[in-house]
C-alpha cells in the first residue's frame, strides 16, 4: 500500500510497508482499539499551493479526523471510544518526548480488516494532507478491542 504524494507528507508519522504487512497478516482476530498519541505543531504545516487558511495543527487534525469517522465511516465503522487532552504525569519523566503528548485518542474498529480497508480509501488518503499539516510526532499501538 503506497502512501499518497502530498507536498507536506512526513514519513516519519506514516507505518512502514512492513508495519502495515504485519498488521495484515499477523494482527489479532475480532475488535481491535487503536490507542493515538499525539503531539500537535503549534501552526498546521499545509504547503502553499493546499489552499488551506492558517491553523493550528489540532484544527488540522480535527479534519483529518472527520475523514475517519464520518467521510469514512461506514468502511472504517470506527468508534471512538476516548478522544482527550493529556493533562498530566503521574509516572514517568515529564517534559520528555516519552511523556509530552498533546492528546489520547482511543478508536475501536470492528476488525483489523476495517482499519486496514480505511487505510486503502481514496477519501481517506486524500485526508491524509491534514494528518501531515496537525502532527509534529504520533505514536499509534494496536490493542485488544
Amino acid at each position: 500500500m503506497a502512501i499518497p504524494s502530498h507536498n507536506n507528507h512526513d514519513s516519519s508519522i506514516d507505518p512502514t510497508r512492513d508495519q502495515v504487512r504485519n498488521l495484515r497478516d499477523h494482527g489479532r482476530d475480532g475488535p481491535v482499539v487503536m490507542m493515538n498519541l499525539l503531539k500537535f505543531r503549534e501552526t498546521a504545516n499545509y504547503s502553499p499551493d493546499a489552499g488551506m487558511a492558517s491553523c493550528s495543527g489540532k484544527a488540522a487534525y480535527d479534519r483529518y479526523q472527520h475523514a475517519f469517522t464520518v467521510a469514512v465511516g461506514a468502511i472504517s465503522q470506527a468508534e471512538v471510544l476516548y478522544d482527550g487532552p493529556c493533562e498530566q504525569v503521574f509516572i514517568g519523566q515529564a517534559g520528555t518526548d516519552a511523556t509530552n503528548w498533546d492528546k489520547l485518542l482511543l478508536v475501536r474498529y470492528p476488525s483489523r480488516q476495517h482499519f486496514l480497508a480505511m487505510m486503502a480509501d481514496d477519501s481517506y488518503r486524500d485526508a491524509l494532507v491534514h494528518r501531515y499539516a496537525g502532527l509534529e510526532r504520533t505514536v499509534l499501538i494496536q490493542c485488544a478491542g
